[in-house]
């Protein structure tokens, strides 16, 4: 993990001490999906405040990933997650500006899911096998993956 990343990183590894990086990184985007549906309900009961402090959490969690990337590591995977990273979190603060903001946060919240289940797919390849090809610091122990975080 990148040292200095912010204080949401920071707080994120406080509370999963000893959690692997993709465990948290999971947990990571659990949260931006909640926040999403938050905002979600915010949106139908009339609460645009709620609606728009969900969608801020959500937009700086994405952030937070984003800048939590080691960008030492070579291959185009940390390029591709930082763009996916940045481009979510500006789809997820238009939402209210939307012509049809509750469906694009049920777009978003789709994407977000998808993403989840392949980094779930990941620490489950991981933890079937010993040496698994993830770009990463390879001093590190395996439950102190260095994969993007």
């Amino acid at each position: 993990m990148k040292q200095g990343s912010g204080a949401a990183t920071r707080a994120y590894r406080s509370v999963h001490a000893g959690s692997s990086i993709l465990d948290i990184v999971i947990s990571i985007y659990d949260a931006a999906i909640i926040d999403l549906l938050k905002a979600i309900d915010a949106r139908g009961t009339g609460r645009l405040d709620m609606e728009l402090a969900a969608v801020n959490q959500a937009s700086h969690r994405m952030l937070g990933l984003r800048n939590a990337l080691d960008t030492k590591i070579e291959g185009d995977l940390i390029g591709h997650l930082a763009r996916f990273y940045l481009t979510a979190s500006f789809q997820i603060l238009a939402i209210p500006r939307r012509k049809e903001p509750m469906l694009a946060a049920e777009r978003l919240v789709r994407q977000l899911r998808q993403m989840r289940e392949a980094w779930r797919d990941v620490v489950a390849r991981a933890a079937n096998s010993a040496q698994v090809p993830l770009p990463g610091n390879s001093e590190r122990a395996p439950k102190d993956w260095n994969v993007v975080l």
